[in-house]
C-alpha cells in the first residue's frame, strides 16, 4: 500500500457502525484453564445506594501485526503459526467474546484489521457494535480504538489527540489518544435527574524506556485535553451570562482512562498522571488495583505497564464506582504460561477489565 494512502488516513477519526444479523446472543464458552489461569474478577464492597447503571469495560493492547513483523526478533522463540494474524485474530476474538465487554478500548489496533475484528465480534456477541478510531501520526498503521455496544450507549462526542506538537521539542513522536463521551440509554434511567454520561479515553504512550521525559510531556498534554473535553457548562444560562459565570457553573463528566502507558507504577509519568489537583475541577485520577505481584506484559522481565484509571472530581454530578476488577495474572503464573502471544493468547499483553457503576453523587 502506498505511503500517500497512509498519510491520507493520519488525521482522521473514523466512526463506523456494524449491525448484527439479529440472531440471539450466544453464551460464550469458558476459556481453557491454561490461558484463563489465575485470572479472577474481584468483588468490591457493596454500594450504599443502588446504582442507576453498570457496564463492563475492557482495555487491551492487541499487538499490531505490522509492529510484530517490524520487530520479529522479539518473538523468535515462538512458532511462525502463532505469530500469524489469522491465528492471533482467532485467539483475540475468543478471549474478547468470553470477557463480554460493553466498551472495549484497544491499543495497537491496525487500521486495516479493525473492520474485520468488529464484524467478528458483532457476529459472535449479537450486539450492535460501533466504534471510533484514531490512527497514529504519520505513516504508522496502528492506533487506538473504542468499540461500544450501541444498544447501551449513545456517542455524544469524540476527539482524537495527537501527542505531537512541532512547537514542543519533547512532543516529537507519533503517539495518540482517543477520547469519547457516551450517554447511557438504559430504560431504567428515565427517572434520572441528570443524563448519565461518561468519558472514556484510551492511549498508547512512547515505548523507549530511556525517554520518561517524553512520556511525561505526553501525559501533560493528555491531561489538558481530557480536562477540556470532560468539562461542560449548564445549558440554562441566560443570553447575557458572562464567561466567568459559565466557568463557575461548569461541571465535569466522570472519566475512565485506559491504555498502555509504557511506564511502571512508580515512575514519573504515572506519578504525574495521578497527581491530586487543588482545584475543584481537577480530574484526580485513581488507579484500579489489578493485584499484587502481577504483570501485564514481558519487557526483559514480567512487568505492568497497562492500566485503568478513573476520575474523582469534586465538580462531577455523577459518581463512578468500581464494582469489580479483572485481576492481572501473577508473575509466577505468567512464567508458567510462557511467552506471549502463544497457542492460547493472541497478544504480547494481557487484557485489563473492570465493572463500573454510574449514578448520582
Amino acid at each position: 500500500m502506498s505511503k500517500s494512502l497512509f498519510r491520507s488516513l493520519s488525521g482522521n477519526i473514523i466512526k463506523i457502525t456494524r449491525r448484527s444479523s439479529g440472531r440471539g446472543r450466544p453464551t460464550a464458552n469458558k476459556m481453557e484453564p491454561r490461558y484463563d489461569y489465575n485470572r479472577q474478577w474481584t468483588m468490591q464492597p457493596k454500594l450504599a445506594t443502588k446504582p442507576l447503571s453498570t457496564f463492563k469495560l475492557i482495555s487491551y493492547n492487541i499487538l499490531a501485526q505490522d509492529l510484530l513483523m517490524q520487530h520479529l526478533y522479539l518473538y523468535m522463540n515462538r512458532s511462525e503459526e502463532m505469530l500469524t494474524w489469522r491465528h492471533r485474530l482467532q485467539k483475540l476474538q475468543r478471549e474478547i467474546i468470553k470477557l463480554d465487554p460493553d466498551i472495549l478500548c484497544l491499543q495497537e489496533m491496525q487500521y486495516d484489521h479493525l473492520a474485520v475484528l468488529v464484524h467478528r465480534l458483532t457476529t459472535c456477541s449479537g450486539k450492535r457494535l460501533e466504534y471510533v478510531y484514531k490512527k497514529k501520526t504519520g505513516n504508522r498503521t496502528d492506533g487506538c480504538a473504542i468499540i461500544y455496544d450501541a444498544n447501551k450507549f449513545k456517542l455524544i462526542s469524540q476527539h482524537g489527540v495527537e501527542l505531537y506538537d512541532v512547537n514542543v521539542p519533547l512532543l516529537d513522536r507519533e503517539n495518540v489518544a482517543l477520547l469519547a463521551k457516551f450517554r447511557l440509554k438504559e430504560s431504567s434511567l428515565k427517572d434520572a435527574k441528570e443524563p448519565q454520561e461518561v468519558v472514556v479515553a484510551t492511549t498508547h504512550l512512547l515505548f523507549n524506556p530511556r525517554r520518561s521525559d517524553v512520556r511525561c510531556a505526553q501525559v501533560t498534554k493528555l491531561l489538558t485535553e481530557l480536562q477540556t473535553f470532560a468539562t461542560n457548562c449548564d445549558e440554562d444560562f441566560s443570553a447575557n451570562s458572562n464567561k466567568k459565570q459559565s466557568i463557575r457553573d461548569s461541571y465535569t463528566t466522570p472519566v475512565i482512562l485506559t491504555g498502555d502507558f509504557n511506564s511502571e507504577i512508580y515512575t514519573a509519568p504515572m506519578e504525574l498522571l495521578m497527581t491530586k489537583g487543588s482545584d475543584a475541577s481537577s480530574l484526580n485520577f485513581k488507579l484500579l488495583n489489578t493485584g499484587e505481584y502481577t504483570a501485564s506484559t514481558y519487557q526483559n522481565e514480567w512487568i505492568t505497564v497497562d492500566y485503568i484509571l478513573h476520575s474523582e472530581c469534586a465538580k462531577s454530578k455523577q459518581k463512578l464506582d468500581v464494582l469489580s476488577v479483572y485481576l492481572l495474572p501473577k508473575i509466577n503464573s505468567c512464567a508458567h504460561v510462557g511467552y506471549i502471544p502463544n497457542h492460547y493468547l493472541g497478544s504480547d499483553h494481557y487484557a485489563l477489565g473492570a465493572v463500573f457503576a454510574l449514578g448520582p453523587k
